[in-house]
Order: C-alpha cells, then structure tokens, then sequence
C-alpha cells in the first residue's frame, strides 16, 4: 500500500476517532492500534523518519504524564493516579500511537498545539453549554486528520510534505 493511500486511511481512521469519543465520550480500544500499526508503516516508508524520532516521542510523552501524576500528587498530598479522573486511557494510548508520524521538535509542536486549541474550542464551547469533560483524543484526531488531509492535498499539488518532513 503506498504512502498517500495509508494516509487516507489513517485520516478516515482519525475521524472515527473523533466522532467516536464526542458522541461516547471514550474510543474502542482496536482505534488507537490501527493508527499506531499505520503510523509504524508511514514511519518505516518515510526517507527523514526514523525510529529514534519515535522514542524520543515516546519519551516525551512519558515525561508529561509522569509530570501529570507528580503534579496531582503534590496537588492532593498523597500519590495521585490522574488516569480517568482528569486524563482519560484512551487519550494517553492515542498520544502514544500516533508518535511514530513526527520528527520529535514536529511532533512537540503538534502536541502543544493540539493542547492550546483544544482548551480555546472547549472553553469557547463552554460559552453556550455546559461541558464537564473534554474529548482529548477526540480533538487530537480530529486536528491530525485535518494535517494529514492538507498535507495529502499540499504533497500532491505542489509536491510539498509539511506532516511528516519527509
């Protein structure tokens, strides 16, 4: 399968994603496992890619949620597992599955990014309703396939690659 037909399926594996966790508020567990299988593929097919960009994206991720966990801990006084109660499984597993797809200053500026957005559109969303839980994942994938869309189209027409830098 070639590159440009990988990402259209991650793309459309994304929007499940994020159609999904807005209407449940949570993501089959087998989502986030097919994009982190496409991922590993685009990544392996990828000139610049390679998986040392993935552990040090692995890394960084683990860096944050291990600051999470320290930061309630603090918060409460006691070892606080955050899990669930203000980060959901399924969004730590998406932050996980989609590492293989960035350099790592790339992916970093994704992740900031997708994190500032989400807060913006959540909070500007809590103007008019009222929201108690926010569909990270959901907002994670909804932003990738909007990347991985624009990239398609850019790569294609002007045969530039402004995802992946490969």
């Amino acid at each position: 399968m070639t590159p440009i037909l990988l990402s259209i399926l991650l793309t459309l594996i994304l929007l499940i994603t994020t159609y999904q966790d807005f209407v449940s508020r949570s993501i089959h567990v087998a989502l986030p496992v097919i994009v982190f299988i496409i991922a590993l593929v685009l990544n392996y097919l990828s000139l610049n890619l390679t998986i040392y960009d993935t552990l040090y994206n692995v890394l960084f991720i683990t860096i944050n949620i291990i600051s999470l966990v320290l930061y309630f801990s603090i918060k409460s006084k006691q070892l606080t597992n955050p899990i669930d109660n203000a980060i959901g499984i399924g969004d730590i597993v998406l932050f996980f599955a989609i590492t293989p797809l960035f350099k790592t200053t790339s992916f970093i500026l994704f992740f900031i990014i997708s994190l500032l957005l989400t807060l913006i559109i959540h909070n500007v969303i809590n103007l008019f309703k009222d929201v108690k839980t926010i569909p990270l994942a959901g907002y994670l994938a909804g932003f990738l396939a909007g990347f991985l869309a624009i990239n398609i189209i850019i790569k294609n027409v002007f045969k530039i690659n402004i995802l992946f830098n490969g």
